[in-house]
């Protein structure tokens, strides 16, 4: 699983998550979780319409080459792809 470099700010009430490595690629939510969520919802819709479009994603930059500005946190953020198979929970 691919995971991207993220910068996380905001104040309480107000979450911002960018990409460094994509630009103008976002997300907001009320709360930490909630942005991280929604960035999690971004990056997959940034992965969808690229592979549409037959361009290839921008690569992940390592952790460790990411300046972090001050009132940022660095996190890394996973690209889930699914599968779009069901699953079914067995009874027993």
């Amino acid at each position: 699983m691919m995971r991207y470099p993220a910068l996380l700010d905001g104040d309480e009430g107000a979450y911002g998550v960018v990409f460094p490595d994509i630009p103008g690629v976002g997300a907001m939510g009320h709360t930490v979780a909630e942005a991280l969520l929604n960035a999690e919802d971004v990056l997959r819709d940034y992965a969808i319409e690229t592979e549409q479009d037959g361009e290839p994603l921008a690569a992940p930059s390592p952790l460790r080459s990411i300046e972090t500005p001050a009132g940022n946190q660095l996190v890394s953020i996973p690209l889930i792809r699914f599968s779009g198979d069901r699953v079914h929970a067995g009874r027993r």
